[in-house]
């Protein structure tokens, strides 16, 4: 069984020559396409479990997560999935940074299910973020997750990467929900002002499709830079970034 490495170590891959292969997993300059790949946290009283949805062979993968409070470690539980990688853990007070990274060429197969559970006190609270997946060909891709008390939901959101990314005129975002609910797809500046309304409806369950012009609500085109589109159905929320381009005109 595959030893989880604990350490300090510089997750860009300064930490020695054997850990240069942690360049690979992307920062904000990073450029490249996965889809159809998703991980969902589900948070019970004493633990929680991360399972991963990917379409395609996985080469490597980042996350962060962050407590209300410091941390205090325990080791996690690796699933088969990701027992054949090398396996490392960055924590620093009340966050802690997950790498699981391809030594063997094997990776993490196409599928649905968990790849690691992870140790926490007694409803203690917490975030994710920084969440990035390389796939074989060297695409890298900020990937979309959930975060879920509820177990017994076997199903969750699914919200692409916008195609096309950057994008200057129009691009287009394409969602998923489980189940029949109040459904609201908000963009907003990297600041946290929502810039645009995209769906504030009821929606069925199943695959959508919408549309984003680079117009803010009162029609004004908005200006190049980062954004974050977030996908709201009932109790759950998937969060993503893109990159617009404005030529000053919108997508009209």
């Amino acid at each position: 069984m595959m030893q989880t490495r604990v350490q300090e170590l510089n997750i860009a891959g300064s930490a020695g020559n054997s850990d240069q292969r942690l360049e690979r997993i992307p920062d904000a300059s990073s450029s490249g396409s996965i889809r159809n790949t998703s991980l969902r946290f589900i948070a019970s009283n004493s633990e929680i479990e991360v399972r991963l949805t990917n379409d395609e062979t996985i080469s490597a993968l980042r996350f962060e997560v962050v407590f209300d409070k410091k941390f205090c470690y325990r080791a996690p539980e690796l699933a088969v999935r990701v027992q054949s990688l090398n396996n490392y853990i960055n924590f620093q007070d009340n966050v802690v940074t997950f790498v699981f990274l391809d030594i063997d060429g094997k990776g993490i197969a196409p599928g649905n299910g968990p790849i690691i559970k992870i140790p926490r006190e007694s409803n203690q609270g917490f975030d994710v973020s920084a969440v990035y997946a390389t796939n074989r060909s060297g695409g890298i891709s900020e990937i979309g997750y959930t975060i879920s008390n509820d177990q017994a939901e076997d199903e969750s959101l699914v919200l692409e990467q916008n195609d096309p990314n950057p994008f200057s005129g129009r691009t287009r975002l394409d969602f998923s929900i489980p189940s029949a609910s109040e459904t609201k797809l908000m963009i907003y500046d990297v600041g946290g002002a929502l810039i645009r309304t995209l769906v504030d409806m009821r929606m069925e369950a199943g695959p959508h499709s919408v549309e984003w012009d680079g117009c803010d609500d009162s029609g004004k085109p908005a200006e190049s830079g980062i954004y974050l589109y977030k996908l709201y159905a009932g109790v759950y929320s998937v969060t993503r970034k893109m990159v617009f381009l404005s030529d000053g005109t919108g997508g009209k």
